[in-house]
């Protein structure tokens, strides 16, 4: 694939500015509050900053602009933003590069509660490629995705790590419900903004 700013000529960023809910919760909002004013998100990518207090960023991308400006407005109200303008314009470079950042949402044309192989996944999404942790990706293995994918951004390439499982078979490394870590977390939902 191509440069991100092929796909969409609309890019924000986006500092939340808090350290206290979880990026689950942060990326959910947006995703909600998008969807509530009918702005359908190209690109979703979360970016970790480390200057000051730990915290997560955004970089959004729609073809809307209207509509992701009123976004990135309704958020910025709602959070304090502690990044600057270069600060935020770096990230936007990072995303729409493929430098680094975490994606959350992207182009993506197949079913994903099925599983399917690497090659599929490639054609059908944003994805560059697919890595398996420890050992060469079979051709013909299956990815079981279980509704839930988080490539990264990588030296110009949109990646998803994946690993062996049971069976045999293959699941991206990042899963929703990793372990039993969050202490009644899951039960918190998303900022009604």
């Amino acid at each position: 694939m191509q440069t991100l700013t092929s796909m969409s000529d609309s890019w924000v960023a986006f500092d939340s500015g808090i350290t206290s809910v979880s990026r689950k919760h942060l990326e959910e909002t947006i995703v909600n509050h998008a969807a509530k004013l009918g702005l359908t998100l190209d690109w979703l990518i979360t970016h970790q900053l480390t200057s000051g207090a730990r915290r997560v960023a955004f970089t959004i991308s729609s073809p809307d602009k209207k509509r992701l400006h009123k976004l990135l407005n309704d958020l910025n109200s709602h959070f304090p933003n502690f990044a600057g303008n270069d600060e935020l314009n770096g990230l936007i470079n990072q995303s729409t590069s493929k430098i680094s950042g975490r994606v959350v949402v992207f182009p993506l044309d197949i079913d994903v509660t099925t599983s399917v192989t690497a090659e599929t996944l490639i054609k059908k999404s944003g994805i560059d490629s697919v890595i398996a942790i420890g050992e060469e990706l079979p051709a013909k293995a299956q990815i079981h995705i279980n509704g839930y994918l988080r490539p990264t951004l990588n030296n110009g390439k949109l990646e998803l790590y994946v690993e062996r499982v049971a069976g045999g078979d293959f699941s991206p490394v990042e899963r929703e419900t990793a372990h039993e870590c969050c202490g009644g977390h899951e039960d918190e939902g998303p900022i009604s903004l």
